[in-house]
């Protein structure tokens, strides 16, 4: 099974970096619509390291 590199390298810099950004996104003085940037940060990575695949690549 091929693991991308740079999908690695992006859960090892989210796993050192979580409680900042935890605390970012939930500090009472934050946007409502910070959550909503994280999760449409982690849907534009999903499909930019997807978009390359072909159907026929299971």
């Amino acid at each position: 099974m091929y693991i991308n590199r740079a999908l690695l390298m992006a859960v090892g810099v989210v796993l050192i970096f979580f409680p900042a950004i935890e605390g970012w996104v939930s500090s009472s003085e934050s946007a409502w619509y910070r959550p909503y940037l994280l999760w449409l940060l982690v849907i534009v990575a999903a499909y930019w390291n997807q978009r390359t695949r072909y159907p026929d690549e299971l």
